[in-house]
């Protein structure tokens, strides 16, 4: 990415995952997930069960949700019902994690704003999402597989973003709690920072190879100012984010 420029602070954009390191999804996606099985008589999954298998997409959770009656026609019909289901009460089921306001906003002002939710949620359920919370005040992107026909971790989930803001992948930071961000991360060049307050998930997180695993996305602003370039927060410091 010749030509890109060359920031003050380090990372110059953050770009953020969204369920589960921004929003509390998870009892949302089961409640619209468990509302579709329900309706053809296929058992329920259970929160944990949900938290391992988001982040690939509605058509694969719902492929592995129904199992052996994933054939092509009847999970096309099942997405489209849970996607249904899910728009209707996806916003009222979501809050935001602890910490998430705190940290985008931080963040925005630290990068002049470039800032970017990608997701593999649809970028209109994104968009819905951070308008109802406030925070699209502090985003400047929102990418979903619709946006550029690409999911994470494919690399074009994410360069058209810097492309955009101007800077290159070393010189940003993807910030999620699934392995799939930081395979997204690696696949550009890009530091990944993952999320997670589960030692099986923050284990797994280090694993594929993320720099930091913190515990919430709240720990963000400390983290930069002592592993970044250029940034001072007021807010207390803790020891044990690295």
């Amino acid at each position: 990415m010749s030509g890109a420029a060359t920031p003050t602070w380090i990372p110059a954009a953050v770009l953020f995952d969204l369920d589960g390191t921004l929003a509390d999804s998870f009892a949302g996606i089961r409640l619209a997930l468990n509302s579709a099985l329900a309706e053809e008589g296929i058992p329920e999954r259970n929160l944990g069960w949900v938290r391992i298998h988001v982040g690939r997409g509605a058509l694969e959770l719902v492929r592995d949700a129904v199992g052996e009656r994933a054939e092509d026609g009847f999970l096309a019909a099942m997405t489209a019902r849970y996607l249904e289901l899910y728009r209707a009460t996806y916003l009222e089921h979501t809050p935001p994690l602890p910490g998430a306001a705190e940290a985008l906003e931080f963040v925005a002002a630290g990068t002049a704003g470039r800032v970017a939710v990608v997701s593999n949620k649809d970028e209109e359920l994104s968009r819905l999402w951070l308008r109802h919370t406030g925070f699209e005040r502090h985003v400047r992107v929102v990418v979903g597989p619709d946006t550029y026909g690409v999911r994470k971790p494919d690399p074009g989930a994410l360069l058209p973003v810097l492309r955009g803001f101007g800077v290159a992948p070393a010189a940003a930071l993807v910030v999620g709690d699934m392995v799939v961000d930081v395979a997204a991360g690696a696949g550009v060049g890009t530091p990944v920072v993952g999320v997670s307050a589960e030692p099986a998930a923050a284990e797994a997180l280090r694993a594929a190879g993320a720099t930091a695993v913190l515990g919430s996305v709240g720990e963000l602003p400390a983290w930069l100012v002592r592993h970044g370039r250029g940034w001072r927060y007021d807010g207390p410091v803790p020891g044990n984010c690295g």
